[in-house]
């Protein structure tokens, strides 16, 4: 589901709770299938190792086979909901993909592609329920339903980021997913006047139904923002822009990669021209910091807390800011708001904090998320995005799919802990990593062909050792923090280790 829903009619609430009446609390397996559940997590720090486990099991207990109309599937919306939301499924995709459930995201995001259609305008289902049917809580009809703008472009952000971490090309090559790149990336933003030199003249209520007398959902039908909220009208949201330079440069190395490189330069240039509206309308040079909403009055709202929420996480969640101290300071005002926040919102920061160098505050964020406290830790945004944040953000791995390698960084506080992930899925291997403090990191390819892998450790160094073998490494300057690195070719069973010191 998505982050807030202000106003609430009886037909939805009667909907809420209709749709929310199966059980939800099993997971139906074929005889002898299994649902992922073979990652591991280890650690000094045995709270976080609680975190995780927790985290997993909850997330398995979200996730589906093939018994349902709709297919594989795992819930990524309102606890019992028994559906799946656009949004939420973006966000929790690669969560799963760790966790094994692979066939549930190839297949959710083929929902969503399929029933892209010119009749909505082209939008698709919001939200798709287990029955293989849109979802009756934002649902009507083609004319009469829920829908935020950014979602196509989450949708095809998202696509990309899976292709990236598995390697399965068909997140390049499936016609559905291709047609549904397409259509979001042209029509879809032509139809909904989303260019740069459209978005600030277009008309915020076209495509509604012209009596909403006899409409459910209203201006609701193409919210140009993912927040709900605000103090107004909203007119336009920092983070539709945010979504837009993420889908084109997503879809720009789609192209590239599945052999239509002639095109590819076509949406480059696109997000380089959403990338200048982001510098110039969105940023005010005098506050120094970005705008988050626009309302119908030609105001804005800035960084926002309480009930009306700043979606600034988005500008770091899609990748479009360049600019350390930009960065730096959204980072820093969502450090001092975190008690503020919803907890969807609070879902996107622990990988952000870990990235920022802020490894402390990044794992107090996953434990509070975990704790049996957070009365709405059972919606499955929170377990999925766990499973993220611990092996992406603290453990630091990252995969390229298109050179067939991956990367680490070990983002433990001091030399003192340790921390092992094992029988990760990534590309078509199953590797082990282990980190010993900051500078050690032992790493097994347990199953699949040969391999590359970037050792990265922190600090400026003139060498890297490879079990124990001296060897001269590079130097990356320009994130946080500075870090030396070193390339090995990993076979398979083969297991390596590389340190700083001897």
């Amino acid at each position: 589901m998505t982050f807030i829903k202000m106003k609430i009619s009886k037909v939805y609430l009667f909907a809420l709770f209709t749709v929310g009446m199966g059980s939800c609390d099993r997971i139906s397996k074929k005889p002898g299938e299994e649902l992922g559940g073979e990652l591991q997590f280890n650690s000094s720090d045995t709270a976080l190792v609680r975190a995780f486990n927790w985290a997993k099991n909850k997330a398995l207990s979200y996730a589906h086979d093939s018994t349902d109309a709709v297919g594989y599937w795992y819930e990524a919306a309102l606890p019992k909901r028994e559906a799946f939301c656009m949004r939420d499924v973006s966000h929790q995709a690669l969560g799963a993909e760790i966790l094994g459930l692979s066939k549930q995201n190839s297949n959710m995001l083929l929902k969503f592609a399929q029933n892209i259609s010119e009749k909505k305008d082209y939008g698709t289902y919001w939200e798709i329920n287990r029955y293989d049917k849109p979802a009756p809580a934002d649902y009507e009809n083609d004319r009469d339903f829920w829908y935020n703008l950014p979602a196509n472009f989450d949708l095809t952000y998202c696509a990309y980021r899976l292709y990236n971490w598995t390697g399965n090309t068909s997140y390049l090559e499936n016609p559905v997913l291709k047609n549904f790149y397409t259509l979001s990336l042209n029509e879809y933003v032509d139809r909904w006047r989303l260019a740069p030199e459209n978005i600030v003249h277009r008309d915020r209520l076209m495509h509604i139904m012209k009596d909403t007398s006899k409409s459910r959902f209203g201006m609701n039908r193409g919210i140009p923002t993912y927040n709900e909220g605000g103090r107004g009208e909203t007119n336009l949201g920092i983070d539709l822009t945010a979504s837009l330079i993420a889908a084109y440069t997503a879809y720009s190395k789609i192209l590239r990669f599945s052999g239509e490189a002639d095109k590819s330069p076509v949406y480059e240039a696109r997000a380089q021209r959403e990338r200048e509206f982001l510098d110039t309308f969105w940023w005010d040079s005098e506050r120094r910091e970005y705008r988050s909403i626009e309302y119908d009055d030609g105001t804005f709202d800035y960084f926002m807390v309480g009930h009306n929420q700043a979606f600034l996480h988005y500008l770091l969640y899609f990748d479009v800011v360049s600019d350390p101290g930009k960065k730096a300071t959204i980072v820093s005002q969502y450090a001092s708001n975190y008690d503020s926040l919803i907890v969807e919102l609070k879902s996107y920061l622990p990988i952000i904090f870990y990235e920022d160098g802020r490894s402390g505050k990044a794992t107090d964020m996953i434990l509070e998320l975990c704790n049996a406290n957070n009365q709405r830790r059972d919606y499955p945004e929170i377990s999925f995005t766990v499973i993220e944040h611990l092996t992406r953000g603290l453990m630091g791995i990252n995969a390229h799919a298109p050179d067939n390698s991956f990367s680490t960084l070990s983002r433990l506080e001091s030399d003192e802990e340790w921390a092992e992930m094992k029988h990760i899925p990534l590309l078509s291997n199953i590797i082990s990593v282990k980190h010993e403090g900051l500078h050690k990191t032992t790493v097994a390819n347990e199953k699949g062909k040969s391999v590359k892998w970037t050792a990265k450790m922190p600090g400026h160094h003139h060498f890297l050792y490879i079990d124990g073998r001296k060897t001269e490494c590079a130097v990356e300057a320009s994130g946080i923090p500075t870090y030396s690195y070193v390339a090995v070719k990993l076979g398979r069973g083969e297991e390596v280790t590389v340190s700083v010191n001897p």
